[in-house]
């Protein structure tokens, strides 16, 4: 029981009061959203670690922080690693193009491929043909927008390194206030939210799924298609940067459409070049194995309860990249699980249709228990 004694216009009063402090919290903290997004994403994937630990040694500041060190070299270690990779590779295919340049007629060598790409379009009717002038004027201003665009970069980089260096404190104090204090936030959101405890169990149980899906799921996803097309290409006849091709690869198949959008024109450009064969090899074998690797997978990866429809996963990861940048990958698809479970509820507590967990005892007996407080039954 409260110990104000508030009637009824009072109540209302606060009710809209709150409210209001928690859309001013929400403008005042606006720029530092995203941090707190990506600190509970990160301590909800590494909170097993933190609960492990903190039952060995019965010490929450000392757990969470060991914890944050181990996320700090789960991801520093694999990342510097991957960086020397790129640099040695890409210096070992630096000297591998300048030793066959003697060798090499770049003249003849781009002509044959405009003559492939003008035959290609003579065929299917477009009278356009590409030269080499044409190429090269778009090259010099592609490369001066470049130019400018580092040169810009550089420019506010002493800047961006003490704002890292702000952001990175303030990541570390809110990722280890998460993990401390996770049984009393969850407790006051369950508490805040109007619709019940039972409810809120349901949002943060699918919410939960969805996150540990794109963070594990995808990524575990990404690795094995990225990995795949560049074995693909390796053996269509590009043996050098195998590993920076892996790399690159592995990161685009984060996003739909991924590998595809720089394999598909390099098994392209094989063929035009006369590698017909390796060129058939990268392109049939993106198209049939590598675009599969999802199906095979994700059923295996993806919770039932975190599963959205392809269109669905797809519209929320590119709304999710526009709105939130990189991070948009995971809390795309997380607001739009969020937006499925409420309309499912509505339907199910409204209407009677049954939701994918009916099967769950639960479940249930929690849409009774709503649906008997709504005076529904």
């Amino acid at each position: 029981m409260s110990r104000f004694n508030l009637d009824s216009s009072q109540v209302r009063a606060l009710a809209i009061v709150t409210l209001l402090a928690f859309v001013a919290s929400i403008i005042f903290l606006r720029q530092y959203l995203i941090l707190v997004a990506v600190a509970a994403i990160v301590a909800y994937v590494f909170n097993p670690v933190y609960l492990k630990l903190n039952k060995r040694w019965s010490n929450p500041g000392r757990a969470s922080s060991v914890t944050l060190l181990i996320t700090l070299l789960s991801i520093l270690i694999p990342v510097s690693l991957v960086m020397i990779i790129l640099v040695l590779q890409l210096n070992h295919f630096v000297n591998v193009v300048k030793d066959s340049g003697a060798n090499l007629d770049p003249t003849q060598f781009g002509q044959n491929i405009f003559d492939g790409i003008n035959n290609v379009l003579k065929s299917i009717g477009i009278s356009y043909q590409i030269n080499q002038a044409a190429v090269s004027n778009a090259l010099a201003s592609s490369i001066q927008s470049i130019g400018e665009s580092l040169l810009k970069s550089i420019t506010s980089s002493i800047n961006g390194v003490i704002g890292f260096i702000t952001i990175a404190i303030i990541y570390m104090y809110v990722f280890v206030s998460m993990l401390k204090h996770q049984t009393k936030i969850m407790d006051t959101m369950n508490k805040l939210n109007p619709l019940g405890g039972e409810i809120s169990q349901l949002y943060f149980s699918r919410m939960g799924a969805m996150t540990g899906a794109m963070v594990r799921g995808q990524f575990i996803i990404a690795f094995c298609q990225g990995m795949t097309d560049a074995l693909l290409l390796y053996a269509g006849g590009i043996h050098t940067a195998f590993l920076f091709f892996a790399v690159i690869l592995v990161c685009l198949s984060i996003i739909p459409l991924g590998g595809g959008i720089l394999v598909l024109p390099i098994g392209a450009l094989m063929v035009l070049t006369g590698n017909i064969w390796g060129g058939m090899l990268v392109i049939l074998g993106h198209l049939l194995i590598v675009t599969n690797i999802d199906n095979v997978l994700r059923p295996r990866l993806v919770p039932e309860k975190a599963k959205l429809d392809p269109a669905l996963t797809l519209l929320s990861v590119f709304a999710g990249l526009g709105l939130f940048g990189f991070i948009g990958i995971v809390l795309g698809p997380v607001i739009m699980i969020v937006l499925v479970t409420t309309l499912q509820v509505y339907l199910e507590v409204f209407k009677g249709d049954p939701l994918v967990d009916a099967k769950d005892k639960n479940h249930v007996k929690m849409i009774d228990s709503l649906r008997t407080k709504l005076h529904l039954d």
